[in-house]
């Protein structure tokens, strides 16, 4: 790990990246297309890093960046293949605690198990929760529901539940969310019309 570095992913690195990686990792419709990535990198609160070791790419993650700074909001995460088991993924989440360590945390929405699930896919939900607890990742006391998905959010660092949720109605630029039973909150969003660009 001592020879672990981040760096900015840009340009053609990006775009190799997302071609060759994250189409591969997340399904269609988890996906942004690749000109919306560029679009909010060049807006100036989306970083899109690698972890790598000499010129080898370990692993990726995209992250979003408060307005006000209090936290950054992890939005895609993937060890490349080959790499997958080793312990990367949860070095890559204390070095990117280290990045950026002027903000309070990072905050995580992680898909919570439910009844409308396989079992197979609630286990795999599980495991993901379990990897973040297992890095010092904390459940905060509210939960979401984003495009009908319902998620667990969970934070690093000294983030409060009340300033995770200033930040992710900040995010998803909602003055205020409709009222659910707690600890749920729905955050009412419609993301933007991506057109198809064969990215």
């Amino acid at each position: 790990m001592a020879d672990w570095e981040i760096r900015r992913l840009e340009g053609e690195v990006l775009r190799e990246v997302y071609r060759t990686h994250l189409k591969a990792d997340f399904p269609p419709e988890e996906r942004k297309p690749l000109f919306a990535v560029e679009r909010l990198v060049k807006g100036g609160q989306y970083d899109t890093l690698g972890l790598y070791q000499g010129k080898h790419l370990l692993a990726y993650a995209f992250l979003w960046r408060d307005r006000e700074g209090r936290c950054v909001l992890l939005d895609y995460l993937a060890v490349c293949r080959g790499g997958r088991g080793e312990g990367v993924g949860s070095g890559f989440l204390r070095l990117l605690e280290e990045h950026y360590r002027a903000f309070d945390g990072i905050l995580v929405e992680s898909e919570a198990p439910g009844t409308e699930a396989s079992p197979e896919e609630n286990a795999v939900r599980r495991r993901r929760m379990d990897f973040y607890a297992r890095a010092g990742f904390r459940k905060l006391d509210y939960e979401v529901r984003l495009f009908g998905v319902h998620y667990v959010v969970l934070a690093s660092g000294t983030l409060s539940s009340a300033d995770a949720l200033a930040a992710h109605r900040r995010h998803y630029r909602q003055d205020r969310f409709p009222p659910m039973p707690a600890p749920r909150t729905s955050i009412p969003y419609s993301p933007p019309e991506w057109r198809e660009d064969n990215s």
